[in-house]
């Protein structure tokens, strides 16, 4: 990886030295307070989705934390080494709430072992360099869908979760948090631009607090000290169908890693090669697959609103992210924590994602609008959202006429809008390319 010029200016560029404690602490804070984001997807998605309560979803908190911290630690360190914080991935996650949907909780819980062999797996396939040729039909039709995606499905979760006390008081409060969290993103100046998540969740404590709808009990009743558990749902070999669905799952989410990490280092002026893709897949596979399956969260992967962080801060330093994930894993081994976030109320958890949903949709528009849109553009883009996002909305009885590996990828809307646009672009509507035809004299 080598450092290019770029228009954009930094503050501090990736192999950057802090050159004041006071930064030191500024800058480590300020990530510290963005590593809370990732938090509520493995919260809503995945500990929501599989209808976790109590001691399960606290303990399954702590966990989170704890590999939020551990995966972008290695892979900041070993793996791209670019200043990427990294989280629960929403492509596996919607896999095993798909999993949950087709074949029941005993059955979605089985994806977490399914998650390591499917890591090794990719680890392998990213460490010979096969990953790296999705590059080829890595579009931006492809990738504007899939972030479009990821916004429309996020927002409807957002909505569902905003709506758990029905229409009463809680729910037009968390809607103006949404708009706080906007508000924040659009307008705050300084440190506050980079951290509107992080205010929009300690808004909603305190006002579910103040109107008694906060379980206290649930945090009061961790110990002080707690560790991450290995294997928390068992060590059984999962069904072959599983195991299959998460291989396919997986070098999707490696998909998304490539995306992603393009995407910043465009930002950033830095070039990558082949070597260091495949340094990032095998991390990718051995540390945000298989450790992750192995403490019982969904696969991670370095997000996409890093490159928003990005654009905020200026700050690329590797120096001060290594100090925020040490922080987070430290922060893992305390109970209460994880009571405390696994306490977190619903429309609260709901309204942070509304607001990062409009984000998402907003920049998978601008992508599309970056490039030539013409009308077979836009009818592969409108029929693979449309498709996808409405198959992931049929009824389980729809899916239990047909095999479970199926129905667990059809289900799920991001992996579908990935496949159904580069089919389109690629197969049925590929364009002929041009070819100059030179005339005899």
């Amino acid at each position: 990886m080598s450092e290019n010029q770029n228009s954009f200016h930094l503050v501090y560029g990736p192999n950057d030295k802090s050159r004041s404690a006071k930064d030191t602490v500024i800058y480590a804070i300020q990530w510290i307070f963005i590593m809370f984001y990732p938090v509520i997807w493995g919260y809503v998605i995945v500990g929501l989705g599989l209808e976790m309560s109590g001691g399960e979803l606290a303990n399954y908190m702590t966990r989170v934390v704890f590999m939020i911290g551990v995966s972008t630690l290695i892979q900041v360190l070993t793996g791209h080494k670019l200043a990427m914080v990294s989280g629960p991935n929403i492509i596996p996650s919607l896999a095993i709430v798909a999993a949950y949907t087709v074949g029941g909780k005993e059955y979605a819980l089985q994806s977490f072992n399914a998650y390591i062999i499917a890591g090794i797996v990719v680890a392998i396939l990213g460490g010979c360099g096969i990953i790296s040729l999705i590059g080829k039909v890595w579009t931006p039709l492809v990738s504007g869908s899939m972030i479009m995606m990821v916004g429309l499905t996020t927002s409807s979760t957002g909505i569902a979760n905003i709506a758990s006390f029905g229409a009463t008081f809680p729910f037009y409060f968390a809607v103006l948090i949404a708009l706080l969290c906007g508000f924040l993103s659009l307008r705050g100046k300084g440190m506050i631009a980079t951290i509107p998540v992080l205010i929009a969740i300690v808004v909603g404590y305190v006002g579910f607090i103040a109107m008694g709808k906060f379980d206290w009990q649930l945090v009061q009743s961790m110990p002080l000290f707690t560790y991450p558990t290995i294997f928390p749902y068992g060590f059984t070999f999962p069904p072959v169908d599983l195991i299959f669905t998460m291989i396919i799952v997986n070098i999707f989410s490696a998909v998304n890693l490539y995306g992603n990490v393009q995407g910043y280092t465009g930002i950033i002026g830095v070039k990558t090669n082949v070597k260091d893709e495949r340094r990032y897949f095998t991390v990718f596979g051995l540390v945000e697959g298989v450790l992750t399956g192995i403490f019982g969260v969904p696969s991670h992967v370095a997000y996409g609103e890093n490159l928003g962080m990005i654009l905020l801060t200026r700050v690329a330093a590797k120096v001060f992210i290594i100090i925020a994930s040490i922080v987070f894993i430290v922060l893992s081994f305390l109970g209460p924590v994880g009571g405390l976030m696994a306490a977190m109320p619903q429309p609260v958890a709901g309204a942070v994602l509304l607001g990062v949903a409009s984000t998402l949709i907003g920049l998978g528009a601008s992508i599309w609008n970056s490039q030539k849109f013409e009308t077979r553009e836009i009818f592969i883009c409108g029929f693979s959202v449309f498709l996808a996002l409405g198959l992931s909305m049929l009824p389980s009885d729809f899916y239990d006429s047909i095999p479970r590996i199926v129905g667990t990828i059809m289900n799920n809307s991001v992996i579908m809008v990935i496949i159904i646009c580069m089919l389109l672009e690629q197969v049925v509507f590929r364009e002929k390319p041009e070819t100059n035809i030179v005339k005899e004299n």
